[in-house]
């Protein structure tokens, strides 16, 4: 339809709520608000996301509050609670909190990249696009792929929600990018009447219509704009890596446009942030939320370190389609350092991403 977004890619905005929900508990929690936090608290929703306990071991005891410690971020391409066959995980970003909380490391796995996936007995076993993992066994599955192929374990995996996504970023005021190039999204027809930037442009059937237009410099965006923004591939130099650098760059946007409007600080505005955001999230069922967002209480915008798990080619695989096969020395290196909760080091060597423009 055009001009009408596809419901199995809103996931791409719904990443950048994240650290604005967080920002928002442990805001609350610290200033005392204790009804509020508590309202955010019973707002988000509750499923068993973790593994359970398999033959071979596994977790027995509820998962640490304290860093250093992994959440796992789940984008979902539908209304799930993480159950098997609840759809796809069209995104999955790996947080890395050390000792000391107060700086973040976001870890991106694109959703092609080609992994042993878990077993129903939580096992690895045959490779497939990592997104597989949820599609077969929920959240759980997937957290058991990613502790099998990082060799560390995820503390809490966090769902996320594309419901209300759009209020979230309008309740704002939208937010500021920076974009490089002038970029046209050859695959986004807009309506006669919409009053977004487009430029002509045609359809598969050789029509005539209006594309979303992307100008270099400073544009804001409001929730549908910032949707197109985060959802183009075609037309950008590096296809779905800049696409990913556009997540990022949104997804911090938006944490520093609630912190410079002070709106964690003042009640009725975060009343209206709890409101909005909170009820996009899916948590495990053990999550203390309000004693994470107090371990989480020092973290802003600039402590965090966006990344990207590294690639070494793409490829085809039959049966499977188009994978992203990770560099195994690389991502053993970057591992290795998170286990050992040095990633400060790791980024010294590889720098991270520049998320403070796009493509």
């Amino acid at each position: 339809m055009a001009g009408g977004p596809r419901p199995r890619r809103r996931w791409r905005l719904v990443l950048a709520v994240v650290v604005a929900v967080l920002a928002t508990g442990s805001v609350a929690a610290v200033a005392g608000l204790h009804a509020l936090s508590g309202r955010y608290e019973s707002r988000v929703n509750r499923a068993d996301l973790l593994p359970a306990p398999t033959r071979s071991g596994g977790r027995t005891e509820p998962p640490k509050v304290r860093g250093p410690l992994n959440l796992l971020l789940i984008g979902s391409d539908s209304r799930t609670k993480g159950e098997p066959g609840d759809g796809r995980s069209d995104v999955v970003i790996l947080v890395h909190i050390p000792a000391g909380t107060r700086h973040a490391y976001l870890i991106s796995v694109p959703r092609d990249t080609y992994l042993p996936i878990a077993t129903a007995d939580g096992e690895p076993g045959r490779r497939d696009k990592v997104n597989a993992a949820f599609a077969r066994g929920g959240a759980p599955r997937l957290v058991q792929t990613l502790d099998h192929f990082t060799g560390s374990t995820v503390d809490w995996p966090i769902i996320v929600d594309f419901a209300g996504v759009r209020k979230l970023t309008d309740l704002v005021g939208g937010v500021d990018v920076v974009i490089d190039k002038t970029a046209v999204d050859r695959y986004r027809f807009l309506p006669e009447d919409s009053p977004y930037p487009s430029a002509p442009c045609t359809d598969p059937q050789g029509r005539s219509r209006r594309c979303v237009l992307f100008t270099a410099g400073k544009v804001h965006l409001d929730g549908k704009l910032a949707e197109y923004y985060v959802r183009q591939r075609r037309g950008l130099p590096n296809d779905d890596f800049d696409r990913a650098k556009r997540h990022q760059q949104y997804l911090r946007a938006l944490a520093e446009k609630v912190a410079d409007r002070n709106m964690l600080t003042d009640p009725r505005a975060l009343d209206r942030l709890v409101r909005a955001a909170a009820g996009m999230l899916t948590v495990d069922r053990r999550m203390p939320v309000q004693r994470l967002a107090y371990t989480l209480r020092s973290l802003r915008p600039k402590d965090l370190t966006f990344m990207t798990l590294p690639i070494a080619e793409n490829r085809d695989v039959a049966g499977v389609g188009a994978v992203m096969v990770p560099d195994a020395e690389r991502c053993e290196e970057l591992f290795a350092a998170l286990r050992a909760d040095r990633l400060d080091r790791y980024v010294d060597k590889y720098p991270p991403n520049d998320v403070s423009h796009g493509r």
